[in-house]
């Protein structure tokens, strides 16, 4: 099979599969537009953003496209529908990254660390002008019940929280105090003293949430965005900000990335925002590459894939 990489690897990693699988002939590019002879291609990995219809109708002998990456929704769903390609990706490497990042900003936010921070800037003092909590005792809200969401729970137990889930099913997760359905989330939003989302981008995710979520939570509630930006649109943050509804949003994401730097979002003291890098980690391609040489084995051995996308779901 002729194996086509369209980003940097690193060299430690490419002997790993040569010597797993020496039959395959590897090609290492960065720029998929230039590349010549995509028509002898097999199997394309990528992070996804370059995989055009153009791509495609250029790659006459894909069949397999592998996406380092959890989100599908920039591929030409399509197309790929009429090739019949099969589409696997890493869902589930970001899971401990995303969960320490999460509990980052918590533990920020119940430590008041950038108030501490400004008083060192200060050299004051500052002692007993600002009041420090903890996160024990505290209900945490997670939207999303996945690999993501359930190592949040995990860590989140480990502190002696409360963990509420919320998937679309309202099956019941280990490591979760209980979990309800996607419909019911008015109803549980007033318990969380913190809420997360971890939505992937649907059609049925797009402006997920309105303002009549952020109302619903307590007063002092803390908002966290580590999933998608499009779940919450700029009207309903913008609002949320400027009402003061809830206590702070922490904003991983936002709908319009990057954010321009004269955006109104950024001049909000109740919101703090982060460059979509809840995922990055030196060990993201080390354990992205675990789940390609392990499908890399199943696809020769005619084995299902790890990880095949559902293109009609979005993710």
């Amino acid at each position: 099979m002729k194996i086509l990489f369209t980003m940097p690897i690193p060299k430690d990693l490419q002997e790993r599969q040569q010597i797993q699988f020496p039959d395959n002939t590897y090609y290492y590019i960065e720029d998929i537009r230039s590349y010549d002879t995509l028509s002898e291609i097999n199997c394309i990995v990528s992070y996804g953003s370059d995989i055009t219809e153009e791509v495609l109708e250029r790659a006459t002998n894909l069949c397999w496209l592998m996406i380092f990456s959890a989100g599908i929704e920039e591929l030409p769903h399509i197309k790929l529908k009429e090739r019949n390609i099969i589409v696997t990706n890493v869902r589930g490497i970001h899971a401990i990254p995303m969960a320490e990042f999460a509990f980052s900003y918590m533990l920020s936010y119940v430590k008041q660390l950038p108030h501490f921070a400004a008083k060192q800037q200060e050299h004051q003092w500052g002692r007993a002008d600002h009041q420090i909590s903890e996160l024990a005792g505290q209900t945490l809200v997670i939207v999303g019940t996945g690999a993501i969401g359930s190592q949040i729970a995990r860590l989140a137990k480990a502190f002696q929280m409360k963990v509420i889930g919320i998937n679309t099913t309202g099956k019941q997760k280990a490591l979760f105090d209980k979990t309800i359905q996607t419909k019911d989330i008015t109803t549980i939003l007033p318990e969380g003293d913190f809420v997360i989302s971890i939505l992937p981008e649907t059609n049925v995710t797009k402006g997920f949430y309105h303002k009549h979520h952020f109302q619903a939570m307590k007063k002092s509630a803390v908002f966290i965005n580590i999933g998608r930006g499009s779940a919450i649109t700029e009207e309903v943050l913008v609002d949320v900000a400027k009402q003061q509804t809830i206590a702070h949003m922490y904003l991983d994401v936002t709908p319009i990335e990057p954010l321009p730097e004269n955006h109104i979002l950024w001049s909000f003291p109740s919101i703090t925002i982060t460059p979509h890098v809840s995922a990055h980690s030196p060990r993201y391609l080390y354990r992205s590459f675990d789940i390609w040489l392990e499908n890399l084995e199943r696809f020769q051995k005619q084995e299902p894939l790890l990880n095949t996308r559902q293109l009609d779901r979005g993710y």
